[in-house]
């Protein structure tokens, strides 16, 4: 499956919750889709998956616009954060109206995973709790068999333990069944050794898509006195920079190359980071 975004922009009245996003990802793989909260990651997915329209632009799955192809849509199972499931509706009957969307639905998997994750099947929705509710829609992401699985924020209200499962779940679907999984959370620590391409939207817009075996080369941290450090960032473009006493910090797109300086140091700095300090640059430039 190819997912490809051409010039895709979303507004909302005055404000555009994406601007001109393009790109390619093309599967079997698992991709983080990544950013902080309002850069527009939800609103793209919904568009991936036909729930609303772009202003401008289209998403294409193998060529086929799928606001227009409603026969893709069968193959691309959105697992929202909010669940979306009726609450008068048992945990049984809504895997089964689920179920009736994606023609290679595993009805043996689903079994299996109610028994995983503990959830009755007589349980009507309004009885479970978050986590439950996040189990039940990540039960629907994988039973599905949908070429194109998103999962947004899937566990919410689940512990360690089942996050954990979540994962070896998404590593084993993905050897048994290899598909195209969109995976969009803010435990990215947890998660980013998973993730084999990166995207990271910020403020509707796409920062960055990376292969995740380029990521350390690409995003670097620096470290020395002020001067050394200033020398060593010109001409990068510089994500995020704090001094204290007489030692600066500095977190940069160096896109591989090298950074040449006396007395500094210089690290990888981890996805987690790298969304924390665009959200502080964010922050500060707000304020302003």
């Amino acid at each position: 499956m190819i997912i490809e975004a051409r010039n895709v922009s979303k507004a909302y009245k005055k404000k555009h919750a994406l601007a001109n996003v393009t790109f390619k990802v093309e599967g079997p793989k698992i991709v983080g889709f990544l950013g902080h909260n309002g850069a527009g990651k939800t609103t793209f997915l919904n568009m991936l998956a036909g729930l609303i329209s772009a202003t401008e632009g289209e998403i294409c799955v193998n060529g086929e616009n799928v606001f227009n192809a409603p026969h893709i849509l069968s193959e691309i199972c959105f697992v929202a954060e909010s669940g979306n499931f009726q609450d008068e509706m048992t945990v049984a009957q809504s895997l089964k109206a689920i179920s009736f969307f994606y023609p290679k639905w595993n009805h043996a998997l689903a079994r299996e995973l109610l028994e995983v994750f503990a959830l009755n099947p007589k349980d009507k929705v309004k009885s479970l709790s978050k986590g439950m509710v996040s189990a039940l829609g990540i039960i629907t992401g994988f039973a599905s068999n949908a070429a194109i699985t998103i999962f947004d924020e899937p566990y919410i209200g689940l512990d360690a333990a089942g996050r954990n499962c979540f994962y070896d779940l998404l590593i084993e679907q993905q050897a048994e069944n290899p598909r195209l999984f969109l995976l969009s959370t803010h435990l990215i620590d947890e998660a980013s050794a998973l993730f084999e391409e990166i995207l990271i939207i910020h403020e509707g817009k796409l920062l960055l898509q990376k292969n995740a075996d380029e990521w350390p080369q690409h995003v670097v941290a620096v470290k020395g006195a002020p001067e050394n450090v200033e020398q060593a960032i010109e001409g990068f473009e510089v994500i995020y920079k704090q001094s204290f006493m007489h030692e600066m910090s500095a977190v940069l797109f160096a896109n591989g190359k090298a950074i040449e300086a006396e007395n500094i140091t210089v690290g990888s700095v981890s996805l987690q980071d790298v969304l924390v300090y665009l959200s502080k640059k964010q922050k500060a430039r707000s304020t302003k």
